[in-house]
């Protein structure tokens, strides 16, 4: 892979950008290294704070306002649940449920319900359920997540 570096004094922001003629094993890496660094803003009553993706174990809409999860802690971000899924669906996140979005990278444990539902374990301890009408594009989400780690190792 040939890589470039330019400085340019003038940039108002920097800005990387990818091509590819096709999307190897060493491009999906490079993009799931810049996409952990990627960060949000949330806040908390009157702070705001820089919040990594990675840290992120869910969201939820509450309220009409979506709520970031992180291990401890919770923060409001200025998103929809769309709009978060269209911007950062390659870094892991999958929604679950109507108001429920979840990191698949934080997931520990999954265990079968009845009707159909699951329930995923998080590495914090929290519990959520999976919504059956979730299930498909979850579990193909989920594959697809495995056949990459195992392509690393």
């Amino acid at each position: 892979m040939q890589i470039n570096y330019y400085q340019d004094a003038s940039l108002l922001e920097n800005y990387v950008d990818i091509h590819y003629r096709e999307q190897d094993e060493e491009v999906r890496s490079l993009i799931a290294f810049l996409d952990a660094g990627q960060v949000i803003t949330g806040r908390k009553e009157q702070i705001s704070k820089r919040l990594f993706l990675k840290d992120i174990y869910y969201l939820e809409i509450v309220d009409r306002r979506c709520f970031a999860y992180l291990d401890k802690d919770v923060f409001q971000i200025d998103y929809s649940l769309k709009l978060f899924l269209e911007k950062y669906w390659s870094s892991g996140f999958v929604q679950i449920g109507k108001s429920l979005v979840v990191n698949l990278n934080r997931i520990d444990k999954i265990s079968p319900d009845f009707n159909m539902r699951m329930h995923l374990i998080l590495e914090n301890g929290e519990q959520l359920v999976l919504n059956r009408a979730y299930k498909k594009n979850f579990m193909e989400s989920l594959k697809k997540g495995r056949r990459k780690q195992s392509e690393n190792h």
